[in-house]
Formats: structure tokens, sequence, C-alpha cells
């Protein structure tokens, strides 16, 4: 198996992540971007539940949107990921790429730990199994048949979205971390 160092230098060299120095100003929109997603997560699970709401919204009684909670609260790890990277002037355009850059970066160097490594990779692969579900659907126009059951859907969605705040925060905190470090590096 190739280790994530040389796994991350073919995506460097394929131009897909690398040293970007002027990044380092995006991280906090990065972070803003991850607290949107995880809100809109956060409320598309509570409307699932809230019958007056639909009634309200005029949404149908059996709506559910658990692919959509779960596509935005991978969304709301990954740019925290994109964030953490940020901060140490590292720039991805590719997910799989984010993933072994975090590793290279801060897992194997005792910086994150690898729980938050492993959280981000089940919600790409939980994001990545409602996606092919979808093109699937869409092939066969019959997206009933094909779908996961609201319940699976539901537990699916409030597990990750769960996972999702902690990513997150631990995200959150790494950045702040980075920065004060930085801080303190430049005063010395």
């Amino acid at each position: 198996m190739i280790d994530a160092e040389k796994r991350l230098k073919g995506f460097e060299q394929r131009e897909l992540c690398g040293k970007a120095p002027f990044i380092r100003r995006l991280s906090p929109s990065y972070l803003a971007k991850a607290d949107h997603n995880f809100m809109v997560s956060s409320i598309l699970l509570k409307l699932v539940d809230n019958d007056d709401a639909k009634m309200v919204l005029n949404i149908p009684r059996d709506f559910s949107a658990f692919d959509w909670i779960v596509i935005t609260a991978y969304y709301a790890m990954y740019h925290s990921a994109l964030a953490a990277l940020a901060s140490i002037g590292y720039k991805s355009d590719n997910h799989t790429a984010t993933i072994i850059a975090l590793e290279v970066f801060f897992v194997k160097k005792n910086i994150l730990e690898k729980e938050f490594l492993d959280k981000l990779k089940q919600a790409r692969e939980l994001e990545e199994e409602y996606v092919q579900k979808l093109r699937h659907a869409r092939r066969q126009r019959e997206t009933a048949q094909y779908g996961v059951t609201e319940e699976t859907g539901k537990d699916a969605a409030e597990k990750l979205l769960k996972d999702a705040r902690k990513f997150v925060d631990r995200m959150e905190n790494l950045v702040k971390a980075l920065e004060a470090n930085k801080l303190n590096e430049n005063n010395r």
C-alpha cells in the first residue's frame, strides 16, 4: 500500500493540492462556510420532524431530506478541514487529497486525533453513497425504489450531524491553536 506522503505527492504533481501561502487568509472563510453548512444540515433535520413548520411552508408531511442532511453535514466537515489546511498555507481542490493532507500534516504529527480523520472518511463514504444512489435513481427514474428507508436515512443523518459538529469544533480549535502558535513564533 502506498503511504500517505507518496499519495499526497501524486495529488500535488497533478496540481490538485499544494503549498499556497495566499490561502491562509481564506481560513476564516472556510470556517464560516463550515458553520453555514452545519446550520443548514441542522435546520433540515429539525424540519423533517416538525409537522407545523412543514404545514406553514406548504411542504408535504412525508417530506424527508436525509440525503441533503448527510451532504451538508459532510461539507461542513470538508470546509473545516480546508480551513485547517489553509491555516498552514496548504490548498486542496480534491476531497481525497484533503483527507490525505490532514493525515500527513496533522494526524501523523500528533496534532489531530486519528478519530477525526476517520469521521471525515466515513462522512465522505456516506456522501458518495447518496450521490451514487441519486445517479442510479436518475438513470432508472425510480427514485423511491432505490432510496434508503426513512429510518435508516434518519439514523445515518443524525449520527453524521453529531460527528460533523464534533469535527467542525475540533477543526476550529486546531485553526485557533495553529494561529496562536504562529503568533508566538512571530513574537520570538
